[in-house]
């Protein structure tokens, strides 16, 4: 079963994340989305990926965000 991811304000305001979705010309929630679900269709940079991975297990410690389970 599907749960909806929950994205925290301070994620989706995050200056990273804005940059890195204005780079791929996305909201920061649509990049956050397509992170967190693994889908393939923004080529992210291997730095870009570390700093999102960064910022969501920070997240995940935090328990304020819901990954979806498979």
């Amino acid at each position: 079963m599907e749960q909806k991811v929950e994205l925290p304000e301070e994620l989706c305001t995050d200056e990273a994340v804005c940059f890195i979705a204005d780079r791929h010309h996305v909201t920061p929630q649509q990049l956050l989305h397509y992170f967190l679900d693994g889908e393939a269709s923004i080529s992210l940079e291997a730095n870009e990926i570390e700093i999102l991975k960064g910022l969501s297990e920070l997240i995940k410690d935090d328990k304020t965000i819901n990954i979806k389970t498979r």
